[in-house]
């Protein structure tokens, strides 16, 4: 369904079109990107009950928005209505200053985001399970979501999963799981295998999420810690043109190749000790590179050849002490 804005103005007494699709499995919606104009108010109240009004069947499986320019998303893509929706993309949707509270979508598999260029802050709204009747001891945020892309996100500036009171409290959880058990004892568990810490009442997040890219977030400033304490199947880490990014570091699970492109603020990554693949390219301030003990080839492109000595040997010495010898760290670098 395109030019939803030349859609005739919707009431309340209006009823919902596509509800009783039963056989609807793949669902489109567009507006018209203006480009030398701005959009009314009268046209934005009217998208916005346009959008309500096209609440999907239980059974849709694929959910695109494009060029949504009202400033909020319809109340449905934050329900437990879209029950089957294994796919969710939201592209240039530059009005809307939350992102709807998907988290708790049972079988979203794939969600990318892209050209939400009003948003600041990513919050616990997002989550989903936070909100309301919906929290509970034993929420789980995002379950069976296996890929997550955030793009062109240009004034991106805040993520966090909890409200910053209990991010406090669960840092200071976390660190005491670290140093004893319920009963005092210590808890010894090889580094990277440290068990995924909940968030206060017990909310897990992302427990299938294998890729995660982040791509042309220029303002973002910290990855939230959640990643690195419950994304326990994380294998690939895709991070481009995010230039505010000081640090990745304390990620534990990743396990497969952490790419680094084009992050002109970067200064270290640091403990990612099951990740065996790094790949860095125009990180022109990336002094430090340690704690990677699982690494076996690091690639390096444009202009990383003078820099990447501050820290290439230190890498190749841990992997002397951690695997021997015989087994030499893969340095690959183009110039």
């Amino acid at each position: 369904m395109i030019k939803l804005e030349r859609a005739t103005p919707c009431s309340s007494r209006d009823p919902f079109l596509l509800i009783e699709k039963k056989h609807l499995k793949v669902l489109n919606l567009h507006c018209t990107e203006l480009i030398d104009e701005a959009y009314s108010e009268e046209g934005i109240s009217n998208v916005e009950k346009i959008f309500e009004k096209l609440a999907p069947p239980h059974n849709l499986e694929d959910l695109v928005i494009g060029n949504f320019f009202g400033r909020r998303f319809p109340t449905w893509l934050g329900s437990t209505h879209l029950s089957s929706v294994k796919y969710v993309l939201l592209i240039d949707c530059k009005s809307c200053v939350h992102l709807p509270p998907i988290g708790h979508l049972p079988n979203l598999k794939y969600l990318k985001i892209n050209g939400a260029s009003a948003i600041t802050k990513i919050g616990p709204e997002f989550v989903g399970c936070w909100e309301g009747n919906l929290r509970s001891t034993e929420a789980v945020a995002f379950p069976k979501l296996e890929l997550l892309a955030i793009e062109d996100m240009s004034n991106w500036e805040e993520w966090s999963f909890v409200e910053e009171e209990e991010e406090v409290q669960e840092e200071e959880a976390s660190a005491a799981a670290k140093e004893g058990g319920e009963d005092g004892t210590a808890a010894l568990k090889p580094k990277g295998e440290e068990a995924p810490s909940p968030t206060p009442r017990s909310l897990w997040l992302l427990p299938c999420l294998t890729k995660l890219q982040l791509v042309e977030c220029p303002k973002l400033r910290v990855l939230p810690p959640q990643l690195g304490q419950q994304a326990t199947n994380l294998k690939e880490l895709h991070i481009r043109y995010t230039s505010c990014l000081k640090t990745v570091e304390d990620l534990p699970f990743l396990s497969g190749y952490l790419l680094v492109d084009g992050c002109e603020g970067l200064e270290r990554v640091s403990n990612l000790p099951q990740a065996r693949k790094l790949f860095v390219n125009e990180c022109l301030n990336l002094r430090h590179v340690e704690e990677l003990g699982g690494l076996e080839q690091l690639l390096l492109e444009k202009g990383m050849q003078e820099i990447s000595q501050l820290w290439i040997p230190g890498l190749q010495e841990q992997h002397r002490q951690l695997h021997g010898d015989e087994h030499e760290l893969e340095v690959t670098e183009w110039l």
